[in-house]
């Protein structure tokens, strides 16, 4: 069943009128037809049952069937923040972490970054733009812009060294005898989390003692190491069993 998203204005009259990208997407990649539901989601808590009147690659219209409240997700709240992988895995991570209900992702330039510019920022929101389609999430999360391991921490420039505390977790190797399962005996009435994940080659030293200072619980996913895409859909997955909405 075809899934969509569009802004709420585009929803106000009886038959919409879909263009642009979209309409090529349904009639040309998922080849609806007269006569075919579609579900239509307004990113604001509402999803719109459509039949489909009429179907072409620069114009797909449909009539609206019925509108009704509509909610899958997660009742924490959890931002990724990445450090930037090397080719298609960050795709990955973008795609999966969207699956298991992210709701924001924030790509960052670290020490041990190799990717430290990247024109991707737009393929990364189409991937989670075409995740929450699948998955039938009602919200596509927030991709940001690219930043900096410093700026992250150290929004403000007047903020320095101080600054308010941050709740999350930073994941590494060095600290086996802490795994996320303890860890988040501690986080059970929280309802936002930002994860902390390094890139191929892991955090620095001091950039784990930088996070730590802001309020971060350093942590290990386990006895083995695992991949930098691997990582944050084990963390998130966890997470969701734990905190969220995955049983």
């Amino acid at each position: 069943m075809a899934r969509i998203f569009l802004p709420p204005e585009l929803l106000i009259p009886e038959q919409i009128t879909i263009t642009g990208d979209v309409a090529r997407y349904l009639s040309l990649v998922l080849r609806v037809k007269l006569g075919d539901h579609l579900i239509v989601f307004d990113g604001s808590g509402f999803k719109y049952d459509c039949t489909i009147l009429k179907s072409h690659k620069k114009e797909v219209i449909a009539e609206k069937i019925k509108k009704e409240p509509y909610s899958v997700e997660s009742n924490i709240s959890i931002t990724l923040a990445q450090g930037i992988a090397k080719g298609e895995k960050m795709d990955l991570i973008i795609q999966k972490a969207t699956e298991l209900g992210v709701s924001k992702v924030i790509p960052l330039i670290t020490e041990h970054s190799e990717v430290r510019h990247t024109e991707k920022i737009n393929r990364w929101r189409k991937i989670s733009l075409s995740a929450s389609q699948q998955s039938g999430r009602d919200k596509v999360p927030q991709i940001d812009e690219p930043v900096s391991y410093k700026v992250f921490l150290y929004p403000s420039l007047e903020e320095g060294k101080g600054g308010s505390l941050k709740t999350g977790l930073i994941f590494s190797e060095s600290r086996k005898e802490r795994n996320l399962k303890q860890a988040l005996k501690g986080f059970q009435n929280i309802k936002q989390i930002t994860l902390l994940v390094g890139p191929e080659g892991g955090f620095s030293k001091e950039e784990i003692t930088a996070a730590v200072e802001k309020g971060f619980i350093e942590v290990s996913l386990g006895p083995r190491i695992l991949r930098t895409e691997t990582a944050p859909i084990t963390a998130i997955s966890i997470i969701q069993y734990e905190l969220g909405d995955i049983g």
